[in-house]
């Protein structure tokens, strides 16, 4: 019976409340540090164990929150609803889809006055795409690499001249004496 007695008051008895409309709120996922997981209630009660030190609370329709230990006042946990999250998604079938993409995709009366005029499309493959691509396949990595390579030693060629300068201007002043 003791035992019973000691189990029931290591646990605290919380409720999650939506923090604009005062309603609990159900079906909050509640994580423990110790690797525990509860789900509240219809009631937006649950039973949290007193050894914790930090919790999460995570829901979709609400921003997700850490409370330590510390921070807990009371045995109630206020959260807020995410004003970003859908509320209702709407699907469309294959079909309906498709004929609204084609509406949507219809051209205008202008744009097929437009196309009515004669272009002019080269035959014959694009030489210059393909001298270009070649270009960067078989030299392009190779030249990034190099100027990346001559980039860091530049940078290493500056501290290095800084280094000598302070160097010498260190050497100088111990040669001469302080001024």
């Amino acid at each position: 019976m003791l035992l019973a007695t000691l189990s029931v008051s290591a646990q605290r008895r919380m409720v999650v409340v939506n923090m604009e409309t005062k309603v609990p709120v159900r079906d909050v996922q509640v994580f423990t540090d110790e690797g525990k997981n509860m789900t509240t209630r219809w009631d937006g009660t649950f039973e949290l164990p007193d050894s914790f030190s930090r919790i999460h609370f995570r829901h979709p329709q609400y921003e997700q929150r850490y409370i330590l230990r510390s921070e807990l006042r009371s045995d109630t946990v206020w959260l807020l609803p995410n004003t970003n999250a859908i509320g209702e998604v709407v699907i469309y079938g294959h079909r309906r889809f498709n004929d609204r993409m084609a509406q949507m995709l219809k051209p205008s009366p202008q744009q097929i006055e437009r196309d009515k005029l004669p272009q002019a499309i080269p035959s014959g493959p694009n030489v210059l795409a393909l001298a270009s691509w070649l270009f960067d396949i078989t030299f392009g990595k190779k030249l990034a690499e190099r100027s990346r390579r001559k980039k860091a030693l530049k940078e290493v060629h500056q501290k290095e001249m800084e280094a000598q300068q302070k160097w010498d201007m260190l050497r100088d002043t111990l040669k001469h004496g302080t001024p």
